[in-house]
């Protein structure tokens, strides 16, 4: 399955041709039960904001939160996506992600897809 649902860099999406993917982001803010505005780091250290990304199930997302999430690419050619899943990334008091790890882990998967 992990290879049928790879990791994208967040500028991968638009030019992406897979229909489903996942992506390692941060919740900036959840304007509305089914929209949310997310942060995803992609090489440099740059986190690349998301703003057109729809949620097809009815959860409150905590802001500042790290997810992995489940997504399918737009069918009519807009530029943003839609939610299907989401697994938290919780961290223990004191702890934080990397954003360097998380860019080393998407080109991994890239390199070696069988991993999950």
């Amino acid at each position: 399955m992990a290879s049928e649902t790879p990791r994208l860099d967040p500028r991968e999406i638009t030019s992406s041709q897979v229909p489903v993917f996942r992506l390692i982001a941060q919740v900036k803010s959840q304007p509305s039960e089914n929209k949310l505005v997310l942060a995803s780091p992609t090489e440099g250290g740059e986190m690349v904001t998301l703003t057109d990304v729809r949620v097809s199930m009815s959860k409150n997302f905590e802001v500042g939160s790290w997810q992995e999430l489940v997504c399918r690419s737009s069918d009519n050619g807009d530029v943003g996506f839609l939610v299907l899943d989401a697994v938290a990334c919780p961290f223990k008091t004191g702890e934080d992600i990397s954003v360097e790890g998380v860019v080393a882990l998407q080109n991994l998967c890239k390199r070696f897809p069988e991993i999950y």
